[in-house]
């Protein structure tokens, strides 16, 4: 295109305007008054429901990060080993603690994916907060494993011993941390649980 039409072009396309029709704000405001969804909404109070949902849960996790982080915790993840008497190594532990000290927060999980690691496809067998505590009504078949020594809490040596009481092959019903001292007898017999 030569120069001329270029100039003609964009003073007719400059000269273009939208504007909305007279009526468009009065039939808006009387579809809201009727409660008519926008076209190709989902039903709104669904919608609604899982954004509060997911703000609180990121609100919670947050807060709970910022006060974790200020007395310094650490998140530690130990994977494979049979937790849950399924035979199979395929289950971790994600323990988040004060280095040698408090439980704030313990996962036992199956890696579901297999990548040595706790993930969102995981399957959750056991999530408990501070303190041990039976989290199912304890039936027949119980069974207790340990597995010792490892650094299950942040604190360096791999002087942790992980405890867990469980009905086979894949129930947990209780699972807790304590440390053992160099000379210690071994078990978790005479150790506080965390």
């Amino acid at each position: 295109m030569r120069e001329p039409e270029l100039r003609e072009l964009d003073r007719r396309l400059r000269g273009i305007a939208f504007a909305p029709r007279a009526s468009l704000g009065p039939e808006i405001l009387g579809r809201v008054r009727r409660g008519e969804p926008p076209a190709g909404a989902g039903p709104p109070r669904r919608r609604r429901q899982a954004l509060a949902t997911v703000t609180a849960a990121l609100l919670a996790a947050t807060a709970g990060a910022i006060l974790l982080r200020a007395t310094g915790s650490v998140t530690v993840d130990r994977c494979c080993y049979d937790l849950d008497g399924g035979g199979d190594a395929d289950d971790g532990v994600l323990v988040l603690a004060e280095r040698d000290a408090r439980v704030h927060h313990l996962r036992i999980y199956e890696d579901i994916d297999r990548s040595r690691s706790f993930t969102e496809s995981d399957l959750v067998r056991l999530d408990r907060g501070a303190s041990p505590a039976m989290h199912h009504a304890a039936t027949g078949g119980l069974v207790t494993i340990e597995h010792c020594c490892v650094d299950f809490d942040g604190g360096g040596p791999a002087d942790d011993g992980l405890v867990i009481i469980g009905v086979p092959p894949d129930h947990v019903v209780m699972a807790a941390i304590y440390e053992r001292r160099p000379g210690d007898a071994a078990g978790s017999a005479g150790f506080p649980l965390r």
